[in-house]
């Protein structure tokens, strides 16, 4: 779990941890970028299906709509298909989901890609803490290793350690299990 102050560097870390900015100096080591799925606070939504969003970045995997019905039942939202008409219904979802649905289809990308590392910054800010357990509970019992940017001290329970981003470049590394943001 990554933490530190508003404007530490969190979410600029994370990103270039998962290769999407390349800006800056140093080395990062990571897994290849097929191994990595990036979750970001406002989650992206492509134009196109409902299956299409479910699939993505992997639109041509050939999945049975009971399957994907089953995937949006654990990520509580059992009534998207009937109430969009289908799973293959065109919508602009960034405008007709919530923030919340949002959150919670991208998590259902997660479960059914299983990466071996989901990049998770500030992925759950819109939802409760029953759905963000239920959520980092489903994908803890994959295989997929969590990093996440959070404030949300029940999300420790996820994480075995803390990167504390300090300010101007300083860092310490803390186990997770009796770590206190209020250091």
């Amino acid at each position: 779990m990554i933490v530190g102050e508003s404007g530490s560097g969190k979410s600029s870390l994370l990103r270039a941890i998962a290769g999407l900015w390349y800006c800056g100096s140093g080395r990062i080591v990571r897994p290849r970028p097929e191994d990595i799925l990036f979750l970001p606070q406002q989650p992206y939504m492509i134009l196109g299906t409902l299956r299409s969003q479910l699939l993505y970045p992997n639109r041509d995997l050939k999945i049975a709509d009971a399957d994907l019905q089953r995937l949006l039942e654990s990520v509580n939202l059992p009534d998207l298909v009937k109430r969009f008409g289908g799973l293959d219904a065109e919508k602009d979802w960034g405008k007709v989901l919530s923030i919340g649905e949002q959150q919670r289809l991208a998590f259902a990308r997660v479960l059914l890609m299983r990466p071996r590392y989901a990049m998770l910054d500030e992925a759950t800010s819109a939802l409760d803490a029953t759905n963000e357990e239920s959520l980092y509970r489903q994908v803890a019992a994959t295989q997929t290793t969590l990093v996440s940017v959070s404030h949300h001290s029940a999300l420790l329970n996820h994480h075995k350690q803390v990167l504390e981003l300090c300010g101007d470049g300083a860092w310490q590394l803390h186990p997770a299990e009796g770590y206190s943001f209020n250091r």
